[in-house]
């Protein structure tokens, strides 16, 4: 039986900064070839995502201890092994298969395991050390795992060597590697014809397990395919398709551009106005599958933000408020999507400050299955928040949640990311709580957001979040989705609203949560709305227990009356925030209409 190693990277929980004692687990033995160690590399508790191309390794030296219990340059042999992407198992675990250079001679194997990038920059490391012995190689020999009569022969003539002297000795020894020499000529030829044999079972059984789970590529798996090829030759088409007096402004009509440029001149530039252009629900894909009205929609999607560089110049700052792609994709075409979306957003309104959060599309969980959806990690990856960084307030540099402060406005724009959800999974390996299905707000964005209220009185703060938070507008979608800490949610946020203090707890064993504010000092009424989309509509402002919320529709030609290629394709707001006046306006490009209100 193998023993798993369990190690977690996040070394405060492992409260030892010495070496690791693997021998209780695992020890070689001079000779021993394709030993498999196995380890379970965890973080925090959960298992280890192998991003960015991670794969194990092992070095260090074999020998003997020095005065320090260590072994070094001077004490034993240096040996190295560097695993590949076929050592990784699953569920965080890796199985190296060690080769014999690893128990060049008996002792002590004292040295690093650990993990390591494609560039070889090693991310995490843990001091281990094990035995190893000597003696017959017959721990872990793969292409040997048993002892023949004659290799027990040969054990005993070893024990006979042991106890006998001069020229008898020396011969037996003579006669005892003649016969190994033989051994292992031998079996060469059979060796390589049973792993062949091995190699055809293995791929027989993968076959027949894909047959008997349909996992075999059907016409549409390959139309899916040809669809996300087709996908990338569109993109790469459009750069040659520039319009030579805007270059962003690439297969829009005359009529739009006209509109767009009638539509500028209703934009407030009054000093002191804020004005924050909130992108929701775009949800741009190439993919000619699922519903008819985005195989013809999402593909024009993108075109429409690149149009939106007409009126960049008067934008203060860009919410781009989830569901940005439509994950409708595979997984490396939705990850191209993410990134088309983010560099098209970020050079359409140059320096501009942008908050991208997530939605429920984002991560293409909506439509793959559990290997294909794009891990939060993954996500952040694509984000690239440091490089377009522009004064946002995010959390480490990565969080998808984030602030943005107009201090003469003396106003706070906050984006929250109620589909954070870092991956919980069950134990059989799928996706606890899938963005598809379940919104999750952990304790860190909790306090963090309980930190970013926290302000003068005279300040105010408008908070974007892609769906409406649990008891609002119907309740969707929580009445089909898990929501998990929303309950946490909605109080600090009245607590605010209304200026008291706030003492809570969760109630979900994966996300605890535990949360204490005082906004005592502060004043009523300091949040201005909270602007939610995820339904696809327009809704009335919406007040519960003092806090203002609304809801605005999708920028895709989706729904009644929504024409690709037409105004009403858009679904654009220019949110004007007059902090003096105390009006807030959302003004509206394509279809809808615009909505305003004092605070």
């Amino acid at each position: 039986m193998i023993s798993t190693i369990t190690l977690d990277t996040y070394k405060q929980q492992i409260s030892s900064g010495d070496a690791f004692n693997l021998s209780d687990s695992f020890n070689g033995r001079v000779g021993d070839e394709q030993v498999p160690l196995v380890v379970q590399f965890k973080e925090r508790g959960l298992a280890q995502q192998f991003q960015d191309g991670l794969v194990p390794f092992l070095t260090g030296f074999v020998g003997n201890l020095d005065e320090n219990d260590q072994v070094t340059a001077e004490t034993g042999e240096a040996v190295s092994y560097v695993g590949t992407s076929d050592d990784i198992v699953g569920l965080g675990r890796v199985k190296m298969n060690l080769p014999g250079t690893i128990f060049p001679q008996e002792g002590y194997f004292y040295g690093f395991l650990g993990l390591q990038n494609a560039d070889g920059k090693r991310v995490t490391t843990f001091n281990v050390w094990f035995h190893v012995y000597n003696g017959n190689p017959d721990m872990f020999v793969n292409k040997a795992p048993f002892r023949s009569e004659l290799q027990k022969l040969l054990d005993e003539s070893e024990q006979l060597i042991s106890k006998t002297d001069g020229a008898i000795q020396a011969k037996l020894i003579e006669w005892q590697n003649a016969i190994n020499k033989l051994i292992t000529d031998g079996n060469t030829d059979l060796d390589t014809y049973k792993q062949r044999v091995s190699l055809a079972e293995g791929q027989l059984n993968d076959l027949a397990t894909k047959i008997a789970a349909n996992d075999i590529p059907t016409k549409t798996d390959l139309n899916k395919t040809i669809a996300d090829l087709t996908g990338r030759l569109d993109d790469l088409d459009d750069q040659f398709t520039l319009n030579p007096v805007n270059p962003w402004m690439t297969a829009v009509s005359p009529d739009i551009e006209a509109q767009l440029s009638s539509y500028e001149t209703t934009i407030n530039k009054a000093d002191g106005v804020v004005r924050i252009l909130n992108l929701q629900d775009t949800h741009t894909s190439e993919a000619a599958i699922g519903d008819a009205n985005y195989q013809l929609a999402a593909p024009k999607s993108i075109d429409q933000i690149q149009s939106l560089n007409m009126i960049a110049g008067d934008i203060d700052l860009v919410v781009a408020n989830g569901d940005n792609i439509n994950g409708n994709e595979t997984k490396a075409m939705n990850i191209h999507r993410n990134q088309q979306f983010v560099d098209t957003v970020h050079g359409v309104f140059d320096s501009k400050p942008v908050l991208i959060t997530l939605g429920n599309h984002d991560d293409g969980s909506v439509f793959d299955t559990d290997a294909d959806v794009l891990t939060l990690p993954e996500l952040t990856g694509i984000m690239g928040y440091s490089k377009y960084a522009q004064g946002e307030n995010r959390p480490g540099g990565t969080a998808t949640y984030s602030y943005y402060d107009f201090k003469g406005a003396k106003l706070r724009v906050i984006s929250l990311d109620g589909f954070e959800n870092p991956e919980v999974y069950n134990a059989d390996g799928t996706i606890k709580y899938k963005r598809a299905s379940a919104s999750v707000f952990t304790e860190t964005q909790l306090k963090w957001l309980v930190q970013a209220l926290t302000l003068d009185a005279d300040w105010h703060v408008i908070i974007f979040n892609h769906s409406p938070f649990k008891g609002f507008y119907r309740n969707t979608p929580y009445s089909t989705m898990t929501d998990v800490n929303h309950d946490v949610l909605n109080q600090i946020l009245q607590a605010f609203a209304n200026a008291t203090t706030l003492t809570t707890t969760g109630n979900n064993t994966d996300f605890p949560v535990n949360i204490t504010a005082d906004f005592s000092k502060q004043a009523k009424g300091m949040l201005i709305a909270c602007v939610f989309g995820h339904e696809h509509r327009d809704a009335a402002k919406q007040v519960i227990n003092g806090v203002p919320a609304i809801e605005r529709t999708c920028d895709i030609a989706v729904g009644e009356g929504r024409t690709v290629d037409t105004v009403s394709a858009y679904g654009v707001d220019v949110i004007e925030v007059d902090t003096v006046n105390k009006t807030i306006n959302f003004n509206r490009f394509g279809a809808g209409s615009s909505v305003k209100w004092t605070f």
